[in-house]
């Protein structure tokens, strides 16, 4: 038979060990939630799951005899805004995962638009030398 105290260390042993297990499992899952609500197929889904739910709630208008025209213009220009608030920040979330911060996007576009701006093409360079010859006294 085993003694008390060797028994009870062994069962707080393995209710440690489970706690533990415990932890680590839930940090997993929260991790793997996380990262499947992040991927771009939730975000759309949820994106278009809101304009649908959206348009089944809304009141159903009856047209105006005689519509106004700068109704319509502001209109368009709601939908116009609407559009770009939801795009901006799937943008936002496109350069961040590609770039980091939108300032190493400027950075790297730079340095692009400094490389080809130091490649010269013979023709440029002849014209160069034609407007200087051109050029009045």
């Amino acid at each position: 038979m085993i003694p008390p105290d060797k028994e009870i260390y062994e069962v707080e042993q393995r209710i440690a060990l489970r706690r533990r297990q415990l932890v680590r499992h839930s940090k997993e899952a929260g991790t793997r939630s996380l990262q499947l609500l992040t991927s771009p197929v939730a975000l759309i889904g949820a994106a278009g799951l809101g304009f649908f739910a959206a348009g089944g709630f809304k009141k159903k208008k009856k047209e105006p005899a005689h519509p106004e025209r700068r109704k319509s213009d502001h209109m368009k220009a709601a939908k116009a805004t609407g559009i770009a608030g939801v795009l901006t920040p799937l943008l936002m979330w496109a350069i961040k995962t590609q770039w980091g911060s939108p300032v190493n996007l400027a950075m790297s576009m730079l340095e692009k638009f400094r490389k080809r701006g130091k490649t010269t093409s013979p023709k440029s360079d002849t014209f160069r030398q034609t407007t200087r010859t051109i050029s009045c006294p």
